[in-house]
């Protein structure tokens, strides 16, 4: 893994890392993380498509990771001025044509999480990649999100967008850990590999509070993103590939990951795909069946790279 600097389409800095260990590549493959943690944890993949010929890419998010303390906006974690949710979409467009023009081969987009809830708009808009996996993603169109953008816009008005999030923070994940309590810690509903799940928790780049700020952009920035005219500029050509894991709180256990596919096959893309791994929670790339996820995630890529 080497370390890179990008300064995207505003002047910001992004810290990027850069896995090229691949003598023959067929193809580039940009990551674009979750929220509260940071690209330096998809390593192990990275390094897994490496051997599989693609050179992979990924940023630290605005407002993530080295970024971050780069940034170090009055020493605020999880604050970045302005729209951070639109910002970071067009960093991603960004990265892609920068990717491609540096090396000349198809751009995988590969969005987990808060990366693929990025990821749903980046395919609105003209980029540069020849298809999008999204993972441990899902179609939040209506009432929650509805209500999490009104009061993150409330809260933005009465408080400012600086502080701490914590009860958005808490109407967004809040819920997510209830059926495993049994596991006796706050992000069992990350992954049923409790190894990795202590590895999250003793991060001191993961599982922070994000702003005010950040919540008010993400809700409002993911809502419009369902609207008619932006689910319009989605290239129907290009592939869409879903994961989840079938206890995935963020995909509602696989119905909110369902309707999320749905959406696209209504929609017109021509080839979408979708698939749910029994019993697996949110992080996929760090579960227990990760080998499985692994090929799975190499067999979409090598479809969109083979098309391209």
């Amino acid at each position: 893994m080497k370390t890179e600097k990008f300064q995207s389409f505003d002047g910001t800095v992004l810290q990027c890392y850069l896995w090229n260990d691949v003598k023959n590549p067929k193809g580039v493959v940009q990551i674009s993380h979750g929220m509260a943690e940071h690209a330096r944890r998809y390593d192990n993949f990275a390094s897994y498509l490496n051997r599989n010929g693609y050179i992979v890419y990924a940023d630290d998010h605005r407002a993530h990771g080295q970024t971050s303390t780069k940034q170090s906006q009055k020493g605020v974690k999880g604050y970045h001025k302005g729209d951070i949710y639109n910002d970071t979409v067009k960093d991603e467009v960004a990265i892609t044509a920068y990717l491609k023009e540096k090396y000349n081969l198809p751009v995988v987009y590969l969005g987990h999480s808060y990366g693929s809830m990025l990821g749903q708009r980046y395919i609105q808009l003209k980029n540069e990649s020849c298809g999008a996996v999204l993972c441990g993603s899902a179609n939040m169109k209506g009432g929650l999100l509805g209500i999490g953008a009104a009061v993150s816009n409330a809260q933005y008005k009465l408080l400012g967008g600086e502080k701490e999030g914590k009860l958005l923070d808490k109407l967004s994940f809040g819920s997510y850990n209830a059926k495993f309590k049994k596991d006796k810690t706050p992000f069992a509903w990350l992954s049923r590999d409790k190894e990795q799940v202590k590895k999250y928790i003793f991060d001191e780049q993961c599982g922070n509070v994000m702003s005010i700020a950040f919540f008010k952009y993400f809700f409002n920035g993911l809502k419009a993103s369902y609207k008619k005219e932006n689910l319009a500029g989605i290239d129907l050509d290009k592939p869409i590939a879903i994961f989840s894991g079938a206890k995935d709180p963020v995909g509602g256990n696989g119905k909110l990951v369902q309707k999320l596919y749905d959406m696209y096959k209504e929609l017109g893309v021509k080839d979408v795909s979708i698939k749910l791994y029994e019993d697996a929670r949110h992080e996929i790339l760090n579960e227990t069946n990760n080998a499985e996820v692994y090929a799975d995630f190499l067999a979409a890529i090598d479809k969109m790279t083979a098309k391209a």
